[in-house]
């Protein structure tokens, strides 16, 4: 099944100062780390000649997976270009993939009202209602959307003849019980691709979709055998990237579930790479007293690393990049051609004195910002973060485990755990034992172990000599007193606040203050899920909960009680809607002298104060952080608040597979849309709906093969804003490039 922002025929607007610009997306949009970095250090000026340079990086966005990015980009481009009809629909494109589906519709609609009524508008629309089909509430909605679905892949496919909307209206004819106009048109396609196979050659960047949609519209008219050569053929001779066969699985996937066949039937025929999730031990310092990665090892430890990820066929890369088992880890990623993603505790400089300048004739720094400068996304999760401080290590592990999560369930790619370890208590929380014991709760994965006592042991066996550990000369200065250090606590921050409440009449204050605020505390009577810390100035809401889960639920039905209540009814006599914004990470508990109280305190309370403000009308927007955090929890749980539901009927497989993930979802009406982009100033947020609660709070199997490409069938998450990656790389929670 062809997708819909294949970049590969877009013309050039014109022979202009963009040509070079233009070549630039073209040469280096293949890699996400290229990609961004064309993006990241791009000139207004120069694009803004050429409306082919912003398709072109919006096609490559798309296909590279990142919707978030592709959005952003087209975003500006249409800044420029606004009446770009391939540009709005590349646009449609992107939010439907994060899941805004409503305002992906939006688009479409209004370029049908413009008379246009080419295939892509037709296709994208028509994948809108497909996306609400699989959210609907109800039976009815579900039929309505179904049959708009169908109607508009029709109305694609009969206005142009092509195999996109073909085999899409044909796969949804199937599911509508329509057989006869299925296999039709099913047949229809499967000769169009033949013939356009026989013409072009494997060789056009078209073969991949042709042969792909050969085998689905054979799987349509129930020729699995030929469904399956076809398959086999499209993922090994044309080298597609991951997130086409991933997409392509899913919808096979899918097809054959409604067929009331074995889902998995046809998995053989895509081979997808894993996605490394690494954490291990630091080189030793020169003071250790016992050794246990001695930095002699190094050489034998990389070949350990690269052995591991050859035999699990990795190629997208997790971890922070401490000295050490982390920085050979993205190395031999890099190496392998793959991406990495780095997440770190706290700012850059700090992060080196502490985990990587142990060793200075040994160029770990240096090598440290290679890998930085070759990354696919770099995360600072705390510019003013405490190193002393294991809170802070703890929640950068958290963080970790749950991103790589979030982009299993995009690229519907499995997770491979990896753990450099010794297997011994190590040196305080926030280490490697602590994280081992961390993935098998939050994972249930089995996790690679590679046993740097064994490798210690065999080489002190074969001779290894090591160096008599440096003994730090006492100072002659009288000792300094031990600082009183507060320790920190991860806890889940929520900010709310009623639009619209500078504008109500002074009269209605106290009308306000009783029916508004005493809904908000019956929440915290009949909700299990009551905040540690509540304060209220005027009309907003701060809240500090004890994790990520309990504060997605009382955010939940706080919009909940907003929506429903019929304020018109009440003192106020009008309607009143809210905005609400969710973060997550260490924060200090400080005893209020003035308050006479405990207080929360911190950098990570002031971001999630940030995140309130950018919410839209009626929507909860988190951080990824939140985002990743809850996907990736110890302990699932499960809770009530009121009469929220958690789950909605439909099929637990989508057509398509990333179209969502746990780390952008939001909840509008029904939870029907999810994410919204953010823009590229501000970590990317998310918008939360029940569905992320309850996935989240499942445990999480990092195979992943039961719920391809998604967290949940709704089109929605979080990332979404991402809550963060922004577009670009992003540093300390903005969207810009390390300074070097």
């Amino acid at each position: 099944m062809k997708d819909s922002d294949d970049p590969s025929t877009l013309p050039l607007a014109g022979d202009n100062a963009g040509a070079e610009a233009l070549s630039n997306v073209r040469e280096q949009g293949s890699s996400l780390s290229g990609l961004r970095t064309v993006w990241e250090s791009h000139r207004r000026v120069a694009w803004a000649k050429d409306v082919a340079i912003y398709r072109q990086a919006v096609g490559s966005a798309l296909k590279l997976g990142e919707a978030f990015l592709s959005y952003d980009i087209a975003r500006e481009g249409l800044e420029v270009f606004a009446d770009d009809v391939r540009l709005l629909q590349l646009q449609a494109l992107a939010l439907a993939r994060t899941g805004a589906t409503r305002r992906a519709g939006a688009i479409l609609v209004g370029l049908r009202e413009q008379g246009q009524d080419d295939e892509e508008t037709f296709g994208i629309l028509a994948r809108t209602h497909k996306d609400f089909w699989m959210i609907a509430p109800t039976e009815e909605e579900r039929a309505h959307h179904l049959r708009c679905s169908l109607a508009d892949y029709l109305k694609g496919y009969e206005s142009s003849g092509g195999y996109y909307t073909g085999i899409n209206a044909a796969s949804m004819a199937l599911v509508a019980g329509e057989t006869e106009i299925a296999q039709r048109i099913a047949n229809e396609v499967r000769v169009i691709c033949e013939d356009s196979l026989a013409k072009c050659g494997s060789n056009s960047p078209e073969s991949y979709w042709l042969q792909a949609t050969a085998a689905e519209a054979a799987l349509v008219s129930g020729d699995i055998d030929s469904a399956r050569l076809n398959y086999t053929r499209a993922t090994t001779d044309s080298n597609p990237g991951a997130t086409e066969v991933s997409r392509t699985r899913s919808q096979a996937r899918f097809l054959l579930k409604y067929q009331e066949q074995d889902e998995h039937a046809l998995d053989d025929c895509f081979v997808l790479p894993r996605i490394g999730l690494f954490t291990g031990h630091m080189l030793d310092r020169p003071n250790r007293p016992a050794p246990r990665f001695p930095t002699a090892l190094e050489e034998t430890v990389r070949d350990e690393i690269e052995a591991c990820l050859e035999r699990r066929d990795i190629q997208v890369g997790y971890s922070s990049l401490a000295c050490g088992g982390d920085i050979l880890f993205a190395e031999s990623v890099l190496k392998r051609g793959g991406e990495v993603h780095i997440i770190l505790p706290f700012d850059i400089e700090t992060f080196i004195e502490h985990s990587v300048h142990i060793e200075p004739e040994m160029g770990l720094v240096e090598r440290f910002h290679r890998v930085l400068d070759s990354a696919a996304s770099v995360r600072i999760l705390n510019e003013m973060g405490d190193p002393d401080d294991s809170a802070g290590y703890d929640f950068c592990n958290r963080v970790l485990a749950g991103s790589a999560i979030l982009k299993s369930q995009f690229l519907g790619m499995d997770i491979a755990p990896i753990l450099l370890w010794d297997g011994k208590r190590g040196d305080g929380d926030g280490g490697t034992e602590s994280v081992g014991n961390y993935w098998r709760h939050a994972i249930q994965q089995e996790v690679e172990i590679i046993p740097m006592d064994q490798i210690l042991a065999a080489a002190l066996a074969n001779g290894l000599a090591l160096p008599a550990p440096v003994t730090v000369p006492k100072s002659a200065d009288p000792p300094v007193e031990p600082v009183d250090r507060t320790p920190q606590e991860v806890r889940a921050m929520l900010f709310a606040d009623t639009v619209g409440f500078s504008k109500l009449p002074e009269q209605c204050i106290p009308p306000f203050i009783r029916e508004f605020l005493g809904r908000v505390a019956a929440i915290q009577e009949r909700c299990d899920a009551r905040p540690l810390y509540v304060n209220t100035w005027g009309d907003a809401i701060c809240a500090v909960f004890e994790d990520v889960e309990t504060a997605g639920r009382f955010a939940l039905e706080l919009q909940r009680t907003i929506r429903e209540t019929n304020w018109k009814n009440t003192g106020l006599r009008r309607d009143l809607s809210i905005r609400i914004g969710l973060h997550a990470g260490p924060v200090y508990k400080c005893f209020d002298p003035l308050l006479g109280r405990d207080t929360y305190n911190g950098a990570h309370v002031n971001r999630a104060a940030r995140i309130e403000p950018v919410a839209e009308e009626g929507q909860i927007f988190a951080s990824d952080a939140f985002a990743a955090a809850i996907t990736g929890m110890a302990k699932p749980r499960r809770r009530s608040c009121g009469a929220s539901r958690i789950a909605g009927p439909g099929p637990s497989t989508p057509p398509e597979a990333p179209d969502r993930v746990a780390k952008n979802h939001i909840a509008g009406p029904r939870a029907t849309e999810a994410l919204r982009p953010a823009p590229a100033s501000m970590r990317r947020l998310c918008r939360i709906s029940p569905r992320t609660i309850e996935m989240a709070t499942k445990p999480m199997n990092m195979s992943l093969r039961a719920i391809p490409g998604s967290a949940s069938p709704m089109p929605a998450p979080m990332s979404a804003p991402t809550a963060t990656n922004g577009a670009s790389r992003q540093i300390n929670g903005s969207s810009r490039s390390p300074a070097r």
